[in-house]
């Protein structure tokens, strides 16, 4: 009899409720060790409650991704700008172009300006569309990128107009074949080109970079001159070929 007194139910299957009508209704000196258990398992139950309620709460507060047409149409703007600058980079990044320099002579002004205006939208976007502000600076990342764009922005405001806006329209002028000798140098590989050589700027054509084969590279002196075709207009030039002056 003391044995099934002592013995509590499995109380791990009993409701919040249930567990305070037993508390409410057990004979605590009679039932000790069911008294107990049933308070340590409601204590246990109230504590997941309340670490589920933190979760479920943090949870609904956590900011959710925007979508594009709940965004505010100046971050729109400035996302689709970001975007074009990015890709209209990667032609440039194929071939071997030299921008002109009278092109490159005024162009400072623009450079600032286009990075002006985008880092002003930016900041706008960030002020006007809540929503997109509070998911992109929900971490630590997100707020150093809120940061760094205008940085950015001025970046690609340079590549855009002092190479990829006369890359462009040296493409689509009627450009002039053309060999020019031309003064170079051996420099260090990267990832992008491993064996190049930096061609000196002229009185017309900003410096550049011929990529070529180890062997070509290797025939070569470590500076002189090395004969350049390709392609050139009041914009640039676009290097279609080289080979060593002998």
């Amino acid at each position: 009899m003391d044995n099934q007194q002592n013995t509590s139910p499995d109380y791990s299957r009993y409701t919040i409720a249930e567990l305070e009508d037993v508390l409410a209704n057990i004979d605590r000196d009679k039932y000790a060790q069911r008294y107990a258990d049933a308070k340590a398992m409601l204590e246990t139950r109230l504590k997941n409650r309340q670490l589920n309620s933190a979760s479920n709460l943090a949870h609904l507060n956590e900011p959710i991704k925007p979508k594009w047409s709940e965004m505010h149409v100046v971050t729109r703007i400035i996302l689709v700008a970001f975007l074009f600058l990015i890709f209209a980079v990667i032609p440039t990044m194929f071939s071997e172009f030299m921008a002109a320099k009278s092109w490159l002579a005024h162009t400072n002004i623009w450079i600032w300006a286009l990075g002006g205006v985008l880092s002003v939208l930016w900041f706008t976007s960030l002020i006007k569309d809540e929503n997109f502000a509070r998911y992109l600076t929900r971490n630590m990342a997100g707020k150093f990128t809120a940061v760094l764009m205008p940085f950015l922005f001025l970046m690609f405001s340079f590549i855009t107009i002092d190479i990829t806006t006369p890359f462009f329209l040296h493409k689509l002028s009627e450009p002039k074949e053309v060999i020019y000798v031309m003064q170079y140098r051996k420099e260090s590989g990267s990832k992008h080109c491993r064996y190049k050589v930096e061609i000196f700027e002229t009185t017309e054509l900003q410096r550049g970079e011929l990529c070529m084969s180890e062997n070509m590279r290797n025939s070569l002196p470590e500076s002189g001159q090395i004969i350049v075709t390709g392609t050139r207009s009041q914009f640039g030039m676009v290097v279609k070929g080289f080979k060593p002056l002998r």
